[in-house]
């Protein structure tokens, strides 16, 4: 997705992949520019639905020499469990919110064939209890009224 100067109208640069912190909330957006990767923080822009315009392009950050943010994609792949230990799937993706530029959950991966046939699964997130290394335990049971 195109990175534009929404003032001048230039390409800065495409979305590699969505920056966030370890409880899943976006931080910012990874930017590939022609000088490099860029950080993009999340009040600097608006999230349209082909492009996302950059209302200050000072907010590209260049990211220092070792400094490695934590990305969607270094998530992806992790196992999730219920509360009961029985293993769900793993996460393929998070959903954002395009308006408040939030995480409303994550979706969730049964493998190729189960997802083929269902379709994958979301999970809001505030249904996500624990987040590790290596896995994330979802509270699956219904709201007790």
């Amino acid at each position: 997705m195109p990175v534009i100067d929404e003032h001048r109208g230039t390409i800065l640069g495409r979305v590699m992949d969505i920056i966030i912190s370890p409880r899943l909330q976006v931080e910012g957006l990874l930017v590939g520019a022609r000088d490099g990767k860029r950080l993009l923080l999340m009040d600097h822009l608006t999230i349209g639905h082909d492009a996302i315009l950059v209302s200050d392009p000072r907010g590209l950050k260049r990211l220092r020499n070792g400094e490695h943010p934590t990305r969607v994609r270094d998530r992806m792949g992790t196992l999730v469990v219920n509360h009961h230990g029985r293993e769900l799937g793993i996460m393929s993706d998070v959903v954002v919110e395009p308006g408040s530029k939030e995480v409303q959950g994550i979706e969730i991966s049964s493998g190729i064939i189960k997802d083929f046939i269902d379709g994958r699964s979301e999970v809001p997130l505030e249904k996500v209890t624990d987040i590790g290394m290596g896995a994330m335990v979802i509270n699956d049971e219904e709201d007790q009224v």
